[in-house]
């Protein structure tokens, strides 16, 4: 199909879409976080400390996003070019010019729609665990307050609705 004949994913269904994803995402930290407590119940702490910003960092990358980021990527680059979120409402991740994506695009996609999450992981373990220093936390912080609007912005008021990385990566979200 010709990319000036297909619909555009709509703010509505994107936002639905978004916020089942999110429910996936939870839902593994939910389980991460209660396979954690009960190790620690058991006495069965992990030999790395996360007193360590540099461990926090990489438990929170490796154990979190990582595998959110696969869940994302694996289930955009299948057979239905969407995650659970963008199939329930009906669409799915294209290149800009309406062709299947791939795997590369997909993946630059998610980690740079991961990368203000990892921010806010960041910006918060110093504030929490008292890790690093304010100024750092600040800085992630803003970075979060920065880049989030202006990625939702870019999808309510363009045409195609495409964020900020989708304009980054060269896709774009149809609906089917």
């Amino acid at each position: 199909m010709p990319r000036h004949v297909q619909p555009r994913a709509g703010s509505r269904a994107r936002t639905e879409a978004c916020l089942v994803d999110c429910l996936v995402a939870l839902a593994w930290l939910l389980l991460l976080g209660g396979v954690a407590i009960g190790l620690r119940r058991l006495g069965l702490e992990p030999h790395w400390s996360a007193t360590s910003e540099l461990s926090a960092d990489l438990a929170a990358l490796a154990l979190g996003l990582l595998p959110v980021g696969i869940y994302l990527v694996l289930s955009e680059n299948g057979r239905l070019q969407g995650s659970l979120g963008k199939r329930r409402v009906g669409l799915r991740v294209v290149r800009a010019d309406g062709t299947r994506a791939n795997a590369w695009q997909l993946a630059m996609r998610t980690a740079i729609k991961l990368f203000p999450w990892f921010l806010a992981h960041l910006g918060l373990s110093r504030v929490w665990m008292h890790l690093g220093t304010q100024q750092t936390a600040c800085l992630c912080l803003a970075c979060v307050y920065v880049i989030v609007p202006i990625s939702i912005g870019l999808a309510l008021v363009h045409p195609q609705r495409r964020a900020l990385h989708d304009w980054l990566t060269g896709t774009r979200v149809i609906a089917d």
